[in-house]
């Protein structure tokens, strides 16, 4: 969109409309490249792991729940939709349609983090959370020749992982041959990089909700003040691009079927009471 094509006020440290506009561009493509390497280091290192222990992350990769994962997928591909609506409604002066598509975009987002909260609790009540936490556990070992059965310290990490895997849909490769604390290693990448994205959401969610009081106050009324919600939607766009690779490294490198996808977002929202 032509700088020349649009009107409105010119703050008195830009010379015209064209350096204001593009200024406001940079700025936040120049954030965006602090972001790429904030997280590009995190996904090197999740990479360079996934590479040395493949057996271990595979597994910690099927028990995750991909059911909320695939909607959730679904949820921020809608609000990129939503959020480009929002320009163009902008751009367009069509105040009501701005208004319309940024709440849009911010229901579409809070959906997404009550799903991810839903999923935590169930990683938290099946006990799949990284720690040195141990339960007593029955073990036959043999001792002069005779087997008996005594109780050893076992980490709660191990048990819990090795019961999510022992169910049906997991029956297979997955839960063979895998050193639980590099799964458990594989869990702390998947809370750190996903908890991570979260916290980016809640940022951006917070800032579309200001956008969206300024859109009621009349703020952008100048047609000019589109830049800023273009420019929040670079953003947005980002934060679902994260999600995008999030996705493949952390859900989709272990064994997973369609039915249970459906399987575990039903019991996720209670219309279930099958397995995680």
């Amino acid at each position: 969109m032509a700088a020349s094509t649009v009107e409105g006020p010119v703050a008195h440290h830009f010379n015209n409309m064209g350096q204001q506009l593009a200024t406001v561009r940079f700025g936040m493509w120049l954030f965006l490249v602090t972001e790429v390497l904030f997280f590009g280091g995190v996904f090197c290192a999740y990479t360079a792991y996934r590479i040395w222990y493949p057996k271990d992350f595979e597994a910690g990769s099927a028990a995750l729940n991909v059911g909320i994962a695939s909607v959730n997928t679904f949820l921020l591909l809608a609000s990129s939709l939503t959020i480009t609506l929002a320009i163009r409604a902008a751009y367009v002066g069509n105040q009501g349609g701005l208004m319309r598509n940024l709440l849009l975009t911010i229901v579409l987002g809070s959906a997404f983090l009550g799903l991810k909260a839903r999923e935590y609790y169930l990683d938290y009540e099946e006990g799949l959370m990284p720690g040195t936490a141990k339960v007593m556990q029955k073990q036959k070992v043999e001792q002069n020749g005779k087997e008996v059965e005594i109780e050893v310290a076992v980490p709660k990490f191990d048990i819990a992982l090795e019961e999510v895997l022992k169910r049906e849909h997991f029956k297979g490769e997955a839960h063979k041959d895998y050193d639980p604390s590099r799964v458990m290693l594989f869990f702390m990448f998947y809370y750190s990089m996903t908890g991570l994205h979260v916290l980016h959401m809640i940022i951006g969610i917070g800032l579309l909700t200001w956008q969206l009081i300024l859109a009621r106050s009349g703020f952008f009324a100048h047609k000019s003040r589109y830049v800023y919600i273009e420019v929040m939607s670079l953003y947005w766009h980002f934060v679902d691009m994260v999600w995008m690779f999030l996705l493949p490294l952390l859900y989709l490198c272990g064994p997973h079927t369609s039915s249970q996808a459906i399987e575990q977002f039903k019991m996720a929202i209670g219309l279930s009471h099958g397995g995680h």
